[in-house]
């Protein structure tokens, strides 16, 4: 708007600047258009008179007035015929003689006497025009010389004047002729200032007009602009929405718009589904940094979308390390091994990242549209995820298609899935009891509860559906549910022998995420009967993985409540001298690893010396799983370690089994002790 009115004075003071020059334009060709015709006029009066004077010198006759003297009375008769005519402006005439040689009249302006004897001085024959501004006044004057045409003329001038003072030629005077150009001056000002004011209308009308143009185009602009910038806006927004704003890949949801369009197209050659995962990507962030990390998906990212141009097809990141990658049937990619291959190699390029070399690797599961399978959405990228699952279970840095083996396998995890959720639901889960026995008597002290389940009369391992339990979000349930069978077998157990059972369950690492987890153990103890401190928590190291602050404060309250925590499978997986000095816990199970081949492999049984060493030093209680043979457990009582758990001892029983298991031990308890 600024601009707006700056452009709007400088319109109106060139408005005013054009009306003056035209107004003034006007005036001074007016003015010079009647003092031109005014000077014609005075000339063809001064040409009428002297063509008269001059016939009339030749015929005058002794007694008759002068030439000069009959010009004089001829002029004021002309004048006085001139006073009733508004044409012309008014008129006066006179016909001064020579400055000092007058005869009849003589000039009273100084400045038409000077004029007259420069023209006498000079012998000038030219006429003089002159417009000047005298005694308030505007007066148009023309000096026209008379000269002694004639011997005639010569001898009546000197006779009058008595001495010979003109020859023939000589300037004997001059015709004034002067018009008084005031009141048309008046008028053609009058005229001007009317014709300036109606410029300044006219042009200001035309401003106006224009600046509201002006004003129309600048608010069209301006919205213009406005819509521009909202589009781009808009266009953004949109961008950051539908796109990762690390790797600049599309959202999941315009991945899924996507599919979903090519699925409804019934595309002739068909199209590529690849899902893809990075390996161990959290070792990454874990020792290089999270930085580390954010470069490797940014280069993943990179090279995903590469692929994706060459191809016409669309790479997308679904979150954390998950990527997905459509990509159409073509010469380049003909089936779906050359597209899984690709990716593979493609990705395992090097990453380098502020001094460090990153070797990634992925796996991939990959499926196909025209497979024969479902072709929809859904079943497309359950498909994939299937082959990526068959991926990192085959060993990871690979890439897995989708076939019939993996459909078999993912129709197995559905049912699993639906099924112990139902059965969990309606507390039709069985749990099995494996004692722990104290290797210097041979005595059961605790009882693990193991989580059994039968589908369609057929016993399903836990391995298979403790796994799909994790993957499904359900293993919290799962382990509440085992904790309160073992606990409920465990308290009426105790009343029926008549001693004490204790028992120990395992807590995922996945259920710890809860953050009421202790609460919830200490309920399902309260609803089953059993003292906290008849039950050992048993978790693995991955519990800290995640968040040691948080798990191990979820430990520290479930121990001040009574609950033993005992550390699983020590020397597998996370393990580390770090987490045994974050973790609070009571109690190390040794894993069943360490003891296989362990009568062979010497390393294997350095190992374990030293960890049950290290376990010992820092007061905790000792446990050896895996014990299958004679020679284990000889091993196994050498190094000092307490107590032992395997298949040496028992195999996992049923309630009923496991009660007559108890009751056998108590029996043979009381008869040493009264032998």
């Amino acid at each position: 708007m600024r601009q707006l009115r700056q452009q709007s004075l400088g319109s109106a003071a060139l408005v005013f600047a054009g009306a003056l020059i035209l107004a003034l334009s006007f005036f001074a060709v007016s003015l010079w258009e009647f003092s031109r015709t005014e000077a014609d006029d005075r000339a063809r009066i001064v040409q009428l008179s002297e063509a008269f004077v001059k016939q009339y010198a030749n015929s005058h006759s002794e007694g008759m007035p002068l030439p000069a003297a009959f010009r004089r009375m001829g002029l004021e008769n002309f004048l006085q015929s001139r006073l009733g005519d508004t044409t012309h402006a008014p008129m006066k005439i006179r016909v001064p003689g020579l400055p000092g040689r007058e005869l009849g009249f003589s000039e009273t302006s100084p400045h038409v006497a000077e004029q007259i004897s420069q023209i006498a001085r000079h012998n000038d024959a030219a006429i003089h025009e002159e417009l000047r501004f005298e005694n308030s006044k505007v007066i148009g004057r023309s000096i026209f010389p008379t000269f002694a045409s004639s011997e005639v003329c010569v001898s009546c001038h000197n006779r009058e004047l008595g001495e010979d003072v003109y020859q023939a030629g000589d300037v004997m005077g001059a015709f004034v002729v002067e018009s008084d150009l005031t009141g048309y001056v008046a008028r053609s000002l009058a005229y001007s200032g009317v014709a300036f004011g109606l410029l300044i209308l006219g042009y200001q009308l035309l401003a106006i007009r224009e600046n509201r143009r002006t004003r129309s185009i600048v608010e069209l602009e301006g919205q213009v602009k406005l819509e521009r910038q909202r589009r781009e806006a808009e266009a953004h927004s949109n961008f950051v929405l539908s796109h990762d704003s690390l790797t600049g890949l599309a959202r999941r949801s315009v991945f899924m718009d996507r599919l979903q369009a090519l699925c409804s197209e019934h595309l002739e050659t068909g199209f590529f589904l690849a899902l893809v995962d990075l390996d161990d990507f959290k070792s990454i962030n874990d020792t290089m940094g999270h930085d580390a990390g954010d470069a490797l998906l940014v280069a993943v990212g990179t090279r995903l979308r590469q692929i994706a141009v060459e191809s016409g097809g669309l790479a997308a990141r679904f979150g954390g390390d998950e990527f997905a990658l459509i990509v159409p049937q073509s010469d380049q990619f003909p089936s779906m091994q050359s597209l899984g291959s690709r990716i593979v190699e493609f990705l395992r390029c090097e990453v380098n990242h502020n001094g460090f070399s990153i070797h990634p690797s992925c796996s991939v599961g990959l499926s196909a549209c025209g497979m024969g399978y479902l072709e929809d959405t859904t079943g497309l990228l359950k498909y994939a995820d299937a082959a990526l699952y068959a991926a990192k279970d085959g060993g990871k840095n690979q890439y897995c298609q989708f076939n019939d083996h993996i459909l078999r396998d993912l129709n197995r995890r559905t049912l699993i899935t639906k099924a112990l959720a139902q059965a969990i639901q309606h507390d039709e889960l069985q749990v099995a009891f494996q004692p722990k026995i104290c290797l210097a008597s041979g005595r059961p002290v605790e009882l693990e509860a193991l989580a059994r389940w039968d589908l369609d009369s057929k016993c399903v391992s836990p391995s298979e559906f403790v796994r799909v339990a994790e993957e499904t979000g359900s293993i919290l349930d799962l382990d509440l549910a085992t904790l309160t069978k073992g606990a409920r077998f465990a308290a009426t157990a105790s009343s029926q022998i008549c001693a004490p059972v204790r028992i120990s369950s395992n807590v995922s690492a996945l259920g710890f995420r809860s953050p009421h987890i202790a609460e919830k153990i200490v309920q399902c103890l309260k609803q089953a009967g059993l003292p906290p401190n008849h039950l050992t928590i048993e978790v693995t190291e991955s519990v800290l993985v995640e968040n040691v602050a948080s798990a191990n404060e979820s430990l520290s309250r479930l121990r001040a409540s009574g609950v033993r925590v005992a550390l699983d499978d020590f020397g597998v997986g996370y393990s580390s001298l770090r987490y045994l000095q974050q973790l609070v816990f009571d109690e190390i199970k040794i894993d069943r690893s360490f003891l296989q081949d362990i009568t062979t492999d010497n390393e294997k049984h350095f190992l374990f010396l030293k960890i049950v060493e290290m376990a010992k030093g820092l007061n905790k209680e000792v446990v050896v799983e895996g014990i299958e043979t004679r020679a284990q457990l000889d091993l196994a009582q050498l190094t000092g370690a307490r107590l032992g758990q395997g298949y040496f001892f028992s195999e996992p029983m049923g309630q009923e089994e496991c009660l007559d298991y108890l009751q056998r031990s108590i029996g043979q308890q009381t008869r040493s002790q009264l032998g």
